[in-house]
């Protein structure tokens, strides 16, 4: 934050939370700038919209929570969470849970104990719990995406796979890749076919190109780009 003549600047944050913040704070803020996510409560929605912003990638207004003992429960960044996480057997049914980020659900989810639900992002869940999860949400905003195995490999950041990877892998697996990824030109089609069943990209996976049209078949999920690898460029360069 810096101090601006009509008052404070707050900068360059991936998450801005103001639950718990008062009107008299809010009046306080000056600037909004360089930020991507904003959680608002519904009361403070007018306050917020006084406060001159630059460059905010989404504002999410948070629902008062209905029950005097209701909660709001907010997961923000990169989670990776139990399907148990929605059943929420010890808070109240009137709890507001808000997600909002790169979550990954990494077990199916078999009971829904909030009374609303928001996504801001990108969640990741299993094929299984999609009718649940689809009439569970308040509101969305991103993209859901569903793996249909039970226990996906997930990468998270920029990887590099070689072909030694690939061949300590005992039977055929489900990958979530997350960032930016590189295949190593050792590795051919018929070893990415023998261990990889199902690819779910968000992010860019950069590969040899005889291997981009196998990649595009086993994509069950890509948001994002799937490209021919440079040979006059290294991996992470």
């Amino acid at each position: 934050m810096t101090d601006i003549a009509q008052g404070v600047t707050i900068e360059n944050l991936g998450m801005l939370d103001l639950s718990g913040k008062s009107t008299t704070e809010l009046t306080g803020i000056g600037l909004i700038q360089n930020v991507g996510l904003i959680l608002v409560p519904q009361s403070l929605s007018d306050a917020l919209m006084r406060i001159p912003q630059r460059n905010v990638g989404m504002t999410v207004t948070l629902p008062a929570p209905s029950g005097p003992n209701a909660q709001v429960k907010v997961f923000s960044g990169q989670f990776t969470l139990s399907g148990e996480v929605f059943a929420n057997d010890n808070g109240s049914p009137d709890d507001v849970l808000v997600l909002a980020g790169q979550i990954i659900i990494s077990s199916p989810i078999v009971k829904v104990g909030f009374g609303t639900i928001i996504l801001a992002g990108q969640l990741l869940a299993p094929k299984k719990s999609e009718a649940l999860l689809a009439s569970s949400f308040s509101r969305v905003t991103g993209q859901i995406i569903y793996y249909k195995t039970d226990a996906p490999r997930v990468f998270i950041g920029e990887e590099t796979f070689s072909r030694a990877f690939f061949e300590l892998i005992d039977s055929p697996m489900s990958m979530v890749l997350i960032g930016s990824c590189h295949i190593e030109a050792d590795v051919d089609a018929a070893l990415l076919k023998q261990k990889v069943k199902e690819l779910s990209l968000i992010g860019d996976l950069h590969a040899p190109k005889a291997l981009v049209p196998l990649l595009q078949l086993l994509a069950e999920t890509k948001l994002g780009e799937i490209t021919v690898t440079d040979p006059d460029i290294a991996p992470g360069a």
